[in-house]
């Protein structure tokens, strides 16, 4: 692999979602978020571009740029599906101190849409924190000239455990905000099916798995502090098996270095939301979040 192909991947990497807020800029008028009522949004939707981002596509022209939220994403299916309304707090880049905080100092804090009269509240959120697309990077760069699952970086498992504390207290915070609502929380879905395929430009079995891995002891923090602090977790990545990135184009749930449509690897296609969002509405339902 030359050098070109190396900075492709570095750059398709570490600033696709930078790249989509650029392109958003181009294709739309300056817009804000509109304000929450005190009382709070019914269903409030936080999190970072997992469940905010179709990429360059179906860019909400209401949200801020820096976000490249869609109009089709997860959060806007699940709402549609229950019928109830919503607002979408979810932002491209956030990390959990962004729920709480002024992203990047002009994204008003997440939480803000927040109340007492909210109802359901959906949380995707953590990759940033845990550094993922550094991590990840660095293992696309690594296997150019070797395997990265040979050369373990043990600062990856401990970015991931370290996302912990700050986790868990969004979770409360999330309580003593919205008393009465239920709190889900989705995992990240299958990103390597064992092998690997040109689209991932060169990238070996060995470390797709090695990566797939650490998106597993990402969903396994999450998961057990979602169940230790009152929220109900919802496991994507037993029914995205089969729809990882080297899958065709029309079922996999995430895109590849090169050939996606969204322009972003390793986040979500429009199947991905529909996916994720069909899995929550079914959690949704199943308890007494929404009136039947």
């Amino acid at each position: 692999m030359n050098s070109m192909m190396r900075k492709l991947i570095t750059r398709r990497l570490c600033r696709a979602a930078v790249g989509a807020a650029v392109l958003a800029l181009i294709a739309v008028p300056t817009a804000g978020a509109q304000p929450s009522p005190a009382s709070g949004a019914r269903y409030v939707a936080l999190g970072d571009s997992g469940a905010a981002t179709t990429g360059v596509l179906n860019i909400d022209p209401t949200a801020p740029l820096l976000c490249a939220r869609s109009t089709a994403n997860a959060p806007a299916l699940i709402a549609d599906a229950l019928g109830i309304s919503y607002e979408d707090r979810t932002c491209s880049s956030a990390k959990i101190r962004d729920l709480s905080g002024r992203q990047s100092g002009v994204v008003p804090p997440q939480f803000e849409a927040l109340g007492p009269d909210t109802d359901i509240v959906t949380l995707h959120i953590g990759a940033n924190d845990a550094d993922m697309t550094k991590f990840i990077g660095s293992c696309h760069a690594a296997a150019v000239t070797g395997s990265c699952a040979a050369a373990a970086d043990p600062a990856w498992d401990a970015a991931i455990d370290a996302i912990t504390p700050a986790y868990t207290s969004a979770l409360d915070e999330i309580h003593r905000r919205a008393p009465k609502a239920t709190i889900f929380v989705d995992g990240w879905p299958t990103y390597f099916d064992p092998g690997t395929c040109s689209a991932m430009v060169g990238l070996l079995a060995d470390d797709a798995a090695y990566i797939q891995s650490k998106f597993d002891r990402l969903n396994a923090v999450v998961s057990r502090e979602a169940t230790a602090h009152g929220a109900i977790y919802i496991d994507t990545r037993q029914a995205s098996t089969g729809h990882g990135m080297c899958s065709a184009a029309d079922t996999r749930w995430f895109d590849p270095v090169v050939g996606g449509d969204t322009m972003l690897p390793y986040h979500p296609t429009f199947a991905g939301h529909r996916g994720v969002a069909a899995l929550i509405v079914a959690t949704i339902r199943s308890t007494d979040a929404v009136p039947r």
